[in-house]
């Protein structure tokens, strides 16, 4: 009986180490939405397309369950505001860790995004520009599917930031592919 758990913890863990990896990828932000507060006004307005890269590293805490860490760049396409007059763009920051939920002999995973970093916003009204940073944080969800060394997903991203002049949420769809080495 001794050696059967011994011989099942090995074998455990030799599939664990599996998933013990560097991956890198990227994310296409798609109907993404900027919205600026400030008091008790907002104002929202659909971005053009964005997009992201990261680097991380997978850990595998249970057979079901990879713990990433990652560092991510982000790219938000340009928002613009009362026919034109008024332009949004930034970039992100991030350092984000990702629970990804696998069911075993399926292709199939889920996963969790929660990171913290920084948000860089410059706004554009009638010509004149203003640019700021700031502490961000952002919170997601995606689900996909492996293939070999690839991961497929589609997913959901929630980003804000609290600027002097307002308050900003980034929210919107994403689609992305991750290559696991």
């Amino acid at each position: 009986m001794k050696k059967l758990v011994v011989l099942a913890l090995l074998s455990a863990s030799v599939s664990a180490a599996d998933r013990d990896q560097f991956y890198a990828g990227g994310n296409v932000f798609l109907v993404n939405n900027t919205k600026l507060g400030s008091g008790s006004a907002s104002i929202d307005e659909n971005n053009d397309l964005g997009g992201g890269v990261f680097i991380g590293y997978n850990l595998p805490i249970h057979p079901s369950v990879d713990f990433g860490l990652e560092l991510e760049y982000q790219r938000f396409g340009n928002a613009e505001f009362t026919n034109n007059n008024a332009r949004v763009q930034g970039d992100a920051f991030y350092i984000n860790a990702r629970p990804k939920f696998i069911d075993e002999g399926n292709n199939l995973y889920s996963a969790l995004i929660l990171g913290v970093g920084s948000m860089n916003g410059e706004t554009t009204v009638s010509g004149q520009s203003a640019s700021d940073s700031t502490f961000s944080y952002q919170a997601g969800l995606e689900v996909g599917y492996m293939f070999d060394n690839f991961d497929f997903s589609v997913g959901y991203r929630y980003r804000t930031a609290e600027f002097d002049i307002a308050d900003v949420v980034i929210k919107g769809v994403t689609l992305g592919v991750r290559y696991n080495f």
